[in-house]
Formats: structure tokens, sequence, C-alpha cells
């Protein structure tokens, strides 16, 4: 799906296009000025108050201008999509204007307009190019990975007893996973029964591997995000001061889940979009979408490395700027329950709500196996920034027809777990 996502070139002339890139040049040199302004002063807190954290801070924000100004010419000069590198800075940028927000209003909200209205112009200019010619569809397609008869090999009793190990594992360090995924089956059976979008079994193939994916993927994320956020997340807060952090740890609570909510928000979609951008991260992301069949149950089919590095472009942040345990604990519980649903067998769409809030409708898309859907719905809780990015495709009455991608992953956990080491990422991202 990432080689699709083209923009257009230097010989793009139609007038929205020539608009856009005039808004575009206006905002960055707004930007850019104000990326100055706040650098400026960091420079004369540091003066003022030694030793308080202040140069780091105010280098990340010269190398941001640079890097803005850098864009700014490569637009100018007729580079018509946003890269990841691109996308990474904007939203660092509207990170940092969020929670500046939550200390200073005025000048938060006026960062918040001009990088938002950057990365809107960017949407606008460089929309993913959506095929509209027909997916040509084997009759097996839709099968899943086809099973080898006969008895399991040395091999396979390997990959079992591994397997099984995994999970003793994983049940020692959350004695409790077990008891959440009895909670979230007698949630969601029900309403999949309720509502359903496609009859099937609830036991449907590959039921197995996906329980062994929840049991040992969350497991893995608690580890892997304690790792992240001891490592790199202690990196990062070295470029925050630490009177800064301290000012966010001390807002009202409910400022502190707003601004929360919003930066982890950008940071998911960030790091999600680069897992479909970037080929070595999608040979790791591409373990989530190759199932075939959505419902509850899939939302804990992936790759446990590809999990942690989406999540921790949401946590990391917060982390970093000091956001307490209230903020961080109101994403975990949203972020949990809000992925599970919207990988749900479920036919709600909630009306006009499915512009404000992600759904069933919306997730499905951003899994289709259909050209027009490719490149899209990557938010997980806000299809508004999609819109925002130029990445929405949400048609009103219709549901995808089919799900995955266009090669078959191998069946059991411990050989998806090393696919992406062995295959080359073929087919859509």
């Amino acid at each position: 799906m990432g080689t699709t996502v083209t923009g257009t070139g230097s010989g793009y002339r139609s007038a929205p296009a020539a608009r856009a890139v005039a808004v575009l040049t206006a905002l960055y040199s707004i930007e850019f000025i104000g990326i100055l302004c706040a650098a400026t002063i960091v420079v004369s807190f540091g003066r003022t108050h030694p030793g308080r954290g202040a140069g780091l801070l105010a280098l990340s924000l010269l190398g941001a201008a640079a890097l803005v100004c850098w864009h700014a010419i490569r637009l100018v000069a007729g580079r018509h999509r946003l890269s990841v590198p691109g996308l990474a800075v904007q939203s660092a940028l509207l990170i940092g204007a969020i929670a500046l927000a939550t200390q200073r209003p005025a000048a938060g909200l006026a960062g918040v307009v001009v990088a938002a209205g950057v990365l809107a112009g960017w949407g606008r200019l460089g929309k993913p190019v959506r095929s509209s010619e027909p997916l040509a569809v084997s009759p097996e397609a839709g099968a899943g990975p086809a099973r080898q008869p006969g008895r399991a090999g040395f091999g396979g009793v390997v990959l079992v007893l591994i397997t099984s190990a995994l999970v003793l594992g994983a049940l020692s360090v959350r004695g409790g996973i077990v008891i959440g995924l009895v909670v979230l089956a007698i949630i969601f059976i029900p309403l999949e029964r309720l509502f359903t979008l496609r009859p099937r079994r609830v036991l449907r193939a590959g039921w197995r591997t996906d329980v062994v994916h929840y049991l040992i993927n969350g497991a893995a994320l608690k580890v892997g995000i304690v790792i992240a956020v001891a490592v790199v997340g202690s990196a990062l807060r070295a470029f925050v001061p630490p009177p800064f952090r301290a000012a966010i740890a001390a807002s009202a609570g409910w400022a502190q889940i707003v601004a929360a909510l919003a930066i982890a928000t950008v940071g998911g979609y960030a790091g999600h979009r680069a897992a479909h951008e970037v080929p070595l991260l999608w040979r790791f992301h591409r373990v989530h979408h190759s199932i075939r069949e959505m419902d509850w149950l899939a939302a804990s089919h992936l790759h446990p490395l590809d999990q942690i590095l989406i999540r921790s472009a949401a946590v990391l942040p917060l982390y970093a700027l000091g956001f307490g345990r209230i903020s961080l604990g109101a994403f975990v519980v949203l972020t949990t329950l809000q992925a599970i649903f919207i990988h749900a067998n479920v036919r709600l769409t909630f009306g006009p709500l499915r512009w404000v809030i992600a759904t069933p409708q919306f997730h499905h898309w951003h899994h289709a196996r259909e050209p027009r859907a490719y490149n899209s719905n990557y938010a997980g809780e806000f299809p508004a920034v999609d819109a925002l990015f130029g990445t929405l495709y949400l048609p009103a009455g219709r549901w995808p027809a089919q799900y995955g991608v266009d090669v078959s992953e191998p069946a059991g956990y411990l050989r998806q777990l090393v696919w992406p080491l062995r295959t080359a990422p073929v087919g859509r991202a």
C-alpha cells in the first residue's frame, strides 16, 4: 500500500493545487517564524535558569525550523507529497503545540492551528491515488492458508512446545489475562450475534492462533512498552525542560486527559501510517493485515514488535512531556476497547457519528482488500484525523467485500512470528 501513495510532480498545474501550494507556503513561513521565536524564548529561559534542560530543546527547535524550511523548498520545487520524515516533524510540532496549550492556551492553540493547517494542506494537495481497477481474486483467495493433510512432523511438535512455553510465560507475567479474555468474549460474542455483519461460526478458522496472539502479545506489549519508556522515553525527556514537565503534571485532570488523547491520537496515526509506508515496518504490520475474517478476536492478530512500535508512538510523547498516570490510564482503556470494537463483526455505523468516532465500518475499510480503500483510515479513535491528513475513505452504505493481503500467511503463531524475517513484503500495504 505504501508504494501506491503518490503525489503530483512538478507538472501539476491545476488551480486547486496551485492554491494549496500558496497556502502551504504561507503556513510554512508562519511556522518557521514561530519556531524561531520559541527557540529564542527557550534560549532566554536557559540563560536565566541554567541547568534546567533548555539547551537540548533549543537545539531541537532549531533543527525543526531547518526541516520545515527544507520541506517548504521541496514543496515549491514541485514535490507535492508529504514524506514519512515530513509527517513525523509536523506530527511532533502538533504534539508540542497541544502540550503547550495546557500551559499557554493562546500560544498553544495558535501553534495547533498552524501545524494542523500544514497537515490539512498536505492532505488536500497529496491525496493518495486510489486505483479504480478491479482486483483480480482467485477462488481460493478468501479461504486463508491452505492446510496440509497428514500428521505433524518433528518440526510441528517443536513449534507446539515452544508456543505452549510462550503462553505459560505470558500467563506468569499477566495472570489476569485469561479473565480479560473471558470478559471480552462475554461482551463481544453476543454483540456479534445481535448485530451480525457476516454470518459465521463463533469458532471460526484460526481462532486458536488468535487466542495465542491475545495471550502472548498482551504480555509482550507490557514488557515492550516498559523497555521503550525506559530507553527511548528517558532520552526524549531530556529534550523537555523539567519545569515544563512539572507544570503539565500539575494541570487539571480533565485538561491532561483531553490533551493526552489528542497527542496520543496524532502519535498513533503517525506510527500506524509509518508502518504502512516504510517497507521494513510493513513486513511486521502485514501480519495484522493478513486476517481474512474480521471479528473482535482479530484485533489481537498482530506481530508483537509491530504492536509495540505503534503503541509506543502514542505513549512515548505522553511520558516525555510529563503527563500523569490519569491521562495515560484513560488512553490505554479507551484504545484497548476501541481497537477490539472496530474489528468486530457487527453492522454498526453510528449514523452521522461515524465521522466523529471510529466505527467498525471505518476500520473495516482500512483492512479492505480493495484498491480504492488502500492507504486510508489510519486513525484508531477519531476519523477527523484522517480527514485532516487526507487519508479518509468512508463510503456511505457500503462495506468491504474482502479483507487481507494478496498473499497467505503461514498457519500457527510461531510461523507468523518469524514470517516477516523470511519473506519479502509482497502484496499491498
